[in-house]
């Protein structure tokens, strides 16, 4: 089949040694299965804030993977205008440029950005192809999160238009896929407005589990740590995912046998540099490729999902740390809080509950017995249900069924 991925502000696996997330992971599923992929993406580095390509590029990954990359307007923050207006550009060309495309047997569009999603749908709907919304969160309702009581009712007013093409692109979606069960219910409940269907599944994000590098491969700044008690933060230092409270617990635990290492980068990347520079606990070793992470992973202990404020998603840091039998300790609420108290991986620490947080850390830092048993549970649960290869082959045969159904009548 001909497969058409729509996703912006992803991480684009150029070499075979880059991170893959969801979209990469599933085409590459597809590709393996003898199906050909285009990816339309970005010509943006959400990640890194930085352009691929000054223009809009087409080219093709090591793997057979096609890509189209699309030029916006480029953006410093993930909350922002120059963002919303980044994605209202990339929709419009498009909106263009898919007419030009030989058309395809199924879509995955993916929201956010949701402005992307409803240009598929429509696509999609008056082509008569078969089209699958795929909820990575819950845009635009956390843009109130970000703004004061009194200006909610003008910027839904503001917004009007943008609330009337989601719920349009949900409504119109032959399935709905989602990377936990909270986000496809809100999807469902408040877009859809429909009863969950066979049609509408959950895929979780999933890892893929990388051997470590060889020993004597081992970067220098790991060597010196990697026979200490490590705690580990991996991802986007941001809004969502901040790990600034992890400096104020290396501060409480510095004279334990712990070290802390927050590895990526991101909006808050000078802050946190700047925090940290007097604590010897505590190690930024920037972006890692998919070998350093998992050698990392292999020396870690202890895996943190840290968010400032209420929150149902479910990172993909977790898995990565369940692949590696690594106990979590997290601020995430929903489905991550359940699999927690139900699975016995973790702890569930309130948002910005500094004090809990390092409680959990010392627990198991000091508890070994308990240590080992959180460990192994969080190995049995990541075989059972995170592992890559099962997620994104279910997925992918999800698709080949959606497709032979066809578009749903409207």
């Amino acid at each position: 089949m001909n497969i058409w991925l729509v996703k912006i502000g992803e991480i684009i696996p150029f070499q075979k040694e880059s991170s893959k997330m969801r979209t990469a992971m599933l085409a590459e599923a597809l590709i393996n299965r003898g199906h050909h992929v285009l990816w339309w993406t970005s010509a943006f580095d959400h990640f890194n804030k930085k352009w691929h390509f000054n223009k809009d590029t087409d080219c093709k990954l090591y793997n057979g993977v096609k890509i189209k990359a699309l030029k916006g307007w480029g953006y410093k923050k993930n909350i922002s205008f120059s963002r919303w207006l980044d994605a209202r550009l990339i929709s419009r060309k498009f909106r263009r440029l898919a007419w030009l495309e030989k058309k395809p047997d199924i879509i995955v569009a993916s929201t956010p950005a949701y402005d992307l999603a409803f240009e598929a749908v429509d696509y999609a709907k008056q082509n008569n192809i078969p089209v699958v919304l795929d909820v990575r969160d819950q845009w635009p309702d956390i843009f109130f999160d970000h703004i004061p009581f009194f200006l909610k009712f003008p910027a839904r007013l503001a917004l009007f238009w943008d609330f009337k093409i989601i719920r349009k692109a949900f409504h119109s979606a032959d399935g709905i896929t989602a990377v936990n069960e909270d986000f496809l219910d809100w999807a469902l409940k408040k877009y859809a407005e429909r009863q969950r269907s066979f049609l509408d599944k959950v895929f979780y994000l999933g890892y893929k589990r990388e051997q470590p590098l060889e020993e004597k491969k081992i970067p220098q700044w790991l060597n010196k740590i990697k026979d200490r008690f490590i705690v580990l933060y991996q991802g986007t230092f941001n809004y969502y995912h901040d790990p600034t409270i992890l400096i104020d617990c290396a501060k409480r635990l510095r004279n334990e046998q712990i070290i802390f290492v927050l590895a990526g980068k991101g909006e808050y990347w000078e802050r946190i540099k700047k925090a940290a520079e007097i604590l010897p606990n505590v190690v930024l070793p920037g972006w890692l490729n998919q070998k350093e992470l998992a050698t990392l992973l292999f020396h870690s202990n202890v895996g943190v999902c840290p968010t400032p404020q209420k929150s149902y998603f479910l990172p993909n840091k977790a898995f990565a740390y369940f692949s590696a039998g690594l106990p979590i300790i997290s601020a995430f609420d929903g489905e991550l809080k359940k699999i927690c108290e139900k699975h016995q991986v973790g702890f569930y620490y309130s948002p910005g509950d500094i004090g809990a947080l390092t409680s959990h850390i010392k627990i198991l830092f000091k508890d070994r017995k308990r240590y080992s048993m959180m460990s192994k549970n969080a190995l049995k649960l990541f075989e059972e249900k995170f592992e890559a290869e099962k997620v994104y082959q279910e997925f992918a045969s999800y698709l080949e069924e959606m497709a032979k159904l066809g578009a749903r009548k409207k």
